[in-house]
């Protein structure tokens, strides 16, 4: 029971920790501004970039990719403790890929639906880049990079973007040749296009 409560609580804490947006702390203290009336009306770090300022679109991308790629490491180390699974042997028994998958998702879920922001929020690709690295960290150099020449070479956004949402999965496959995780990042990945749908369907875009 307590390793149930445990794990819920830690979805809990993630999907929190995702609705803290950088795009809207950024953008009402660089500014005074409210990102909802800014470009798009995404509190994202696209919308940061092209409408507030391109260094400060940055700096809020790097905050997206790192709040979930670093807690998922903190959270992995902690699970992993051997001191701390002296005294609550449960904590190994929620420390699998599976857990940390589903955990690390609920972030991507607060930052695309904050209920502290009255469920608007960004696109999440910037947070979904921090977390396929934890899983997949090679595919997703690999595609970051192949996605950042079309982007300043060929200023192809749109499918930079399908490019490093689909990708990744598919190569991890030749690093890790596990089936079963490429199938769950797939579906990580098609979420994330549900989720969108949705973002864009609240904004009126659609």
């Amino acid at each position: 029971m307590l390793e149930i409560l445990f794990f819920i609580g830690l979805i809990l804490f993630s999907y929190l920790l995702g609705c803290f947006s950088a795009a809207r702390l950024i953008a009402k203290t660089y500014r005074s501004l409210d990102i909802y009336k800014v470009g798009t009306g995404h509190p994202d770090t696209q919308n940061i970039y092209d409408n507030v300022d391109k260094a400060l679109g940055i700096f809020t991308g790097v905050i997206d990719v790192g709040k979930i790629f670093f807690f998922l490491v903190l959270l992995n180390t902690l699970l992993h403790n051997s001191f701390l699974n002296e005294y609550l042997p449960f904590l190994s028994r929620i420390a699998t890929k599976d857990h940390l998958l589903l955990i690390g998702f609920f972030m991507i879920i607060g930052h695309c639906f904050p209920i502290t922001h009255h469920f608007r929020g960004g696109r999440g690709l910037f947070t979904y880049i921090g977390y396929i690295t934890f899983f997949a960290p090679w595919p997703m150099f690999i595609m970051a990079f192949l996605a950042l020449i079309l982007v300043i070479f060929f200023k192809q956004i749109r499918f930079a973007q399908y490019m490093i949402v689909l990708l990744p999965p598919f190569l991890n496959f030749f690093f890790e040749k596990d089936a079963a995780l490429l199938g769950k990042l797939f579906l990580a990945a098609i979420l994330l296009g549900i989720i969108n749908y949705f973002v864009s369907k609240k904004l009126g875009e659609i």
